[in-house]
C-alpha cells in the first residue's frame, strides 16, 4: 500500500467515524421519562391532573423530552410506588402527597397550607423548602396540585347518620396516612386499604366509613352505590403531588428542567378551577345516587376543624426535625 493510498484509507475511516457519530446523535431521539401513577386515568380525576401535566411537558419540550405514562398498580402496587421511584424503577410519579409518609415523614405538610396553591409554586420559599426535604431521600419534588381553597379536600363518609365527632367513636374507618391521626384522635379505628378495595369493604361491612376527596372520581368508583352519608366538612387540602427520581432529574439539562418547572406552574394554576368544578359535579352524582350530606352545628363544625388540625400538626411535630417543623409553620403563616 502506497503512502497516498494509506492517507485515503485513513481519511475514509475518519469520515466514516464522524458520519456514524453524527448519525447516532441524530437518531438518538428525545429523552424519555417513564411515569407511573397511583390511580387510573379517566376514573380518578386526580390522575387526570397527572396526565394533563404529561401533555403540558411534552408540548413545551417540542420533541426534546417525552414523558410516557406506563400505568398504575398493575406496574407497581400503589403503596410500593414511592420506594420504587427512589430506586429508579421508573422516573416520575403522581399520587397523593401523603403516600410518602414512610419515606419523607413531613413530605405532605402542605396539606395544612392556607395558600391558593399549596406550596406557592416553583421559586417560592415554601416550594424550595419541600424540594430540600425530598432531595435528602433521593427524590425531586415537583409540586402539590389542588383546587381552590375549600375544594379538593378529603371528606369522611359513614354508613350511619352522625351528628357530631362523638358519634364516630369506635367506627372502623378506611384511611390513607393523611387522615389516620384524625381518626385516632376521635376514637375511631383506622383501617388501611387501597382504593380498589373500598367498594367491597363497604358492601361487606368490613369498614363503616372511609375518607376520600370526592372530587377524585367518587362516582367513577361507584362508591355512591354502597355509601350512605358524606360529612360536609373538609379535612386538609389533599390534591395530588408529582415527584421525580433525583438522579434522573439531575441528568436533565437546565433547559429541560426549566420546561418541567414551567409546566408545574401552569398545571398548578389550571388545576385550581378544574378540581373545583369537578367536585361540584361529583357531589351532584353522589346525591343523585341516594347519598345524604350531614352538616354539623357551628360548634361541632368548629370542633371538627380544631381536632383535625391539631391531630395532624401533632404528628408532624413528632415526625419532622425541630427545625423543619418550625420552618414549615412559619412558611405557612401558623407562627
Amino acid at each position: 500500500m502506497t503512502l497516498l493510498t494509506s492517507k485515503k484509507a485513513l481519511a475514509t475511516l475518519v469520515a466514516g467515524v464522524f458520519l456514524t457519530l453524527s448519525t447516532g446523535i441524530a437518531l438518538a431521539g428525545p429523552i424519555t421519562l417513564n411515569m407511573v401513577g397511583a390511580w387510573p386515568p379517566k376514573i380518578s380525576a386526580a390522575a387526570d391532573v397527572g396526565i394533563r401535566f404529561i401533555e403540558e411537558v411534552n408540548k413545551r419540550a417540542e420533541g426534546k423530552l417525552v414523558i410516557k405514562f406506563k400505568g398504575g398498580k398493575e406496574i407497581v402496587p400503589t403503596f410500593d410506588q414511592p420506594e420504587a421511584l427512589v430506586r429508579g424503577v421508573f422516573d416520575i410519579w403522581y399520587g397523593a402527597p401523603n403516600y410518602w409518609a414512610g419515606i419523607v415523614p413531613g413530605g405532605y405538610v402542605t396539606e395544612m397550607s392556607p395558600y391558593d396553591i399549596p406550596d406557592n409554586g416553583p421559586g417560592s420559599e415554601l416550594f424550595d423548602f419541600m424540594v430540600n426535604m425530598y432531595e435528602k431521600k433521593g427524590v425531586r419534588y415537583l409540586g402539590h396540585f389542588s383546587g381552590d381553597l375549600g375544594t379538593g379536600n378529603h371528606f369522611m363518609y359513614t354508613q350511619q347518620k352522625v351528628s357530631s365527632i362523638a358519634d364516630l367513636k369506635g367506627l372502623k374507618i378506611r384511611v390513607p396516612p393523611l387522615t389516620r391521626f384524625f381518626v385516632d384522635a376521635i376514637g375511631g379505628e383506622p383501617v388501611t386499604l387501597p382504593p380498589s378495595e373500598v367498594y367491597l369493604a363497604l358492601e361487606r361491612g368490613t369498614v363503616e366509613g372511609f375518607t376520600w376527596p370526592y372530587y377524585d372520581g367518587f362516582t367513577s368508583f361507584g362508591w355512591q352505590e354502597v355509601s350512605k352519608y358524606v360529612i360536609g366538612h373538609p379535612l386538609y387540602r389533599d390534591g395530588i403531588s408529582i415527584k421525580m427520581n433525583l438522579a434522573k432529574w439531575n441528568s436533565l439539562s437546565p433547559e429541560l428542567q426549566g420546561i418541567m418547572l414551567e409546566s408545574v406552574a401552569t398545571i398548578q394554576a389550571w388545576s385550581r378551577g378544574w378540581i373545583s368544578a369537578y367536585q361540584n359535579t361529583q357531589l351532584a352524582g353522589m346525591i343523585k345516587g341516594g347519598m345524604k350530606v350531614i352538616q354539623f352545628s357551628d360548634a361541632d363544625a368548629k370542633q371538627w376543624d380544631e381536632v383535625s388540625n391539631k391531630a395532624l400538626w401533632a404528628h408532624f411535630k413528632k415526625a419532622m426535625s425541630a427545625d423543619d417543623y418550625s420552618r414549615a409553620r412559619k412558611l405557612m403563616g401558623y407562627d
